[in-house]
């Protein structure tokens, strides 16, 4: 379906029955870039609705400069998030002024820096947040973008800068820290257990004694 300017519009289903539309512009720099023009007051408000309670309850939020991608690009990061994490995570695009009213109504403070030029948000609502970090990191890294575009965030709560966001990347997932762990607690069983074996070697090695002494 195109709309003005030769612009193509993608129907994407919303709340409610109603309709949004998506307009794809892609120009000679293969760029991605979604607007949202059509939607009505009352959608407006449910999709601040909607986003307030996410940011309530999610772990992470990333805010990203999506532009450079392409339709494929996107849908390529979406499917690798949505691989991981099914319905627990999602790259979204949201219109500035909608992210910056459902973060106030969060009582999030001092995103506003976060909010400047094309905007994508990536959230977390179940399974690891770090591990989501990394899937976006290394998507940028392989595609050669610009990993100050990953602008900054708030993980379990806390702000972190562009600067900050690789070495989130960079921590181990909780998978990794389970792995660590469950090594670290061996280690001393299996020490044990060579200790026990000596002791009961060695008692072996006394009632044979003792038993060849009595025999005598």
């Amino acid at each position: 379906m195109a709309g003005p300017l030769g612009l193509k519009i993608l129907p994407e289903a919303s709340r409610k029955g109603s309709m949004t539309f998506l307009w794809t512009l892609r120009g000679p720099q293969n760029f991605f870039w979604e607007v949202n023009p059509l939607l009505t007051r009352q959608q407006k408000e449910l999709i601040v609705e909607e986003m307030s309670e996410i940011f309530k309850k999610t772990s992470l939020i990333l805010f990203a400069d999506f532009l450079g991608f392409t339709v494929a690009d996107l849908t390529e990061l979406r499917s690798k998030l949505r691989e991981k994490y099914g319905d627990g995570a999602r790259f979204r695009v949201v219109k500035n002024t909608l992210l910056n009213l459902a973060l106030k109504n969060a009582e999030y403070e001092g995103y506003e820096e976060f909010l400047k030029g094309p905007t994508a948000v990536l959230y977390v609502t179940e399974g690891d947040p770090v591990e989501a970090v990394k899937i976006v990191y290394n998507f940028y890294k392989d595609k050669k973008a610009d990993l100050s575009r990953l602008k900054g965030g708030f993980l379990e709560g806390k702000k972190f800068t562009a600067e900050e966001v690789e070495n989130i990347a960079k921590l181990p997932s909780k998978e990794e820290l389970y792995a660590m762990l469950v090594g670290r607690v061996k280690a001393p069983i299996t020490g044990l257990v060579f200790v026990l074996s000596g002791i009961l070697r060695n008692l072996v090695y006394v009632l044979n004694a003792i038993k060849e002494k009595k025999s005598e």
